[in-house]
């Protein structure tokens, strides 16, 4: 291996565990300063000084590090997760994940109109700034300590639901001006998803009964994580080729896998490993590789149309995210201030979005200005996500309206973590 590499991968790690530990002193999830690292180490910042390090941004071998950071993490989380929870708060899930969808490609579609953009570059706007990371969602929920509530179930049930909906559309919009067969493409895409989850159907009840009788016989921590790895990694392959991103198969693997393993002992060294390689080594790659993407060049060094685009695009993204679900969530009986805290937390972006947007800039669909505008209201949503959420999460404690949830710390309701 190049030398080279080995330096790159040591400042990524180094600068992402140095600021996410900072900013975790002051009540911020880890991923802020992770993707906060990635700007300071971009072409923006340092790589305007130091020349060597554009041969990082462009590296194959830490951008699968960091693909397979993001497939480890969604494994890891899946652990954490049963499909009875998903299941139980599928019908908030679903209604929050239509208000957040509807509102913001309403505005975004007049958006297109209004900067005179073509059809599909409209369309792709609209379906890209009303997007809710899932990896992102999870990742904050997981560093907040409040995966356990029932909050949290309710927001992945809409992320879920909002990401399958919306890569389902992203797909046809990207694909339709390379070959002019997106009806084609919806049937292949539409099977394939039915595929998927009949596949789920029949593994969690005629193959995960045999997995257990094999994981109940092994002695080491080792063996069962290997074991853990191969089906995490065949189901997101799987997933890869009927058209859905492989980290939501790995998501399922894991909560398949919970059913399985979580009531014998070797399992919880099967999360400790995971927990080392993934948290502390392979998922900060991937947020920072987020950072690298942002072009402060093309958003205000460009046109005066440029920065007003991008500041449109900002407020839809997240006011418009956060009004849709806080008025669907109200809708399904969701009380006030867990309303809030659920709009907020769904209006953080980020991997799907940003995967398709790379795509569509690649083939001409959107320009460098667009592109730029979504990495950065990425960021911003993503950082802004968890302090609003947090505050309002707390409200909804203290008034009793999330009983028996993790309290987390946040100074301006006195609270103590």
């Amino acid at each position: 291996m190049d030398i080279s590499v080995l330096v790159f991968i040591l400042l990524i790690i180094g600068f992402a565990k140095a600021l996410g530990e900072l900013v975790s002193r002051i009540n911020q999830p880890a991923i802020v300063g992770e993707l906060l690292a990635g700007i300071i180490l971009g072409p923006f910042v340092l790589g305007s000084f130091v020349s060597e390090l554009h041969m990082m941004y462009a590296d194959e071998f830490i951008r699968n590090l960091a693909d397979l950071g993001i497939l480890l993490l969604l494994l890891y989380v899946g652990l954490e997760f049963s499909f009875e929870r998903i299941l139980a708060s599928y019908r908030v899930g679903l209604l929050v994940a239509l208000g957040g969808m509807i509102i913001p490609m309403v505005f975004g579609m007049m958006l297109g109109a209004a900067f005179n953009m073509n059809e599909g570059t409209t369309i792709f706007l609209a379906i890209a700034i009303s997007v809710t990371a899932l990896p992102v969602t999870i990742r904050i929920l997981k560093d907040l300590e409040v995966l356990e509530t029932e909050t949290s179930s309710r927001i992945i049930s809409a992320a879920m639901i909002t990401d399958i909906s919306l890569l389902f559309a992203m797909a046809m919009v990207v694909a339709a001006p390379v070959d002019g067969q997106a009806s084609e493409k919806a049937l292949v895409l539409c099977a394939g998803f039915i595929m998927f989850f009949v596949l789920v159907f029949l593994v969690s009840h005629y193959v995960i009964p045999q997995l257990y009788k094999l994981l109940i016989r092994l002695r080491t921590g080792e063996a069962a994580f290997a074991i853990a790895i191969g089906f995490a990694m065949a189901f997101a392959i799987f997933a890869s080729f009927v058209g859905l991103p492989d980290f939501v198969g790995a998501f399922i693997a894991g909560m398949m896998l919970r059913e399985t393993g979580s009531k014998l002992k070797v399992w919880a060294h099967v999360e400790d490993i995971l927990s080392g390689i993934t948290l502390g080594f392979l998922a900060p790659i991937f947020f920072v590789l987020i950072g690298f993407s942002v072009d402060f060049n093309a958003l205000f060094f460009t046109t005066p149309d440029a920065i007003i685009l991008f500041i449109l695009i900002l407020l839809i993204a997240t006011l418009g995210k956060v009004l849709g679900s806080l008025i669907s969530a109200r809708l399904a009986g969701v009380k006030k201030n867990e309303s809030y805290a659920i709009g907020f937390m769904m209006m953080g972006k980020g991997v799907m979005e940003l995967v398709f947007a790379k795509i569509a800039l690649e083939i001409g669909l959107i320009g460098a200005d667009i592109f730029s505008a979504l990495v950065l209201m990425a960021f911003i949503s993503t950082a802004l996500a968890p302090i609003l959420f947090r505050h309002y999460f707390n409200k909804a404690v203290l008034s009793n309206e999330i009983v028996k949830a993790s309290k987390i710390e946040d100074p301006s309701v006195g609270m103590d973590q």
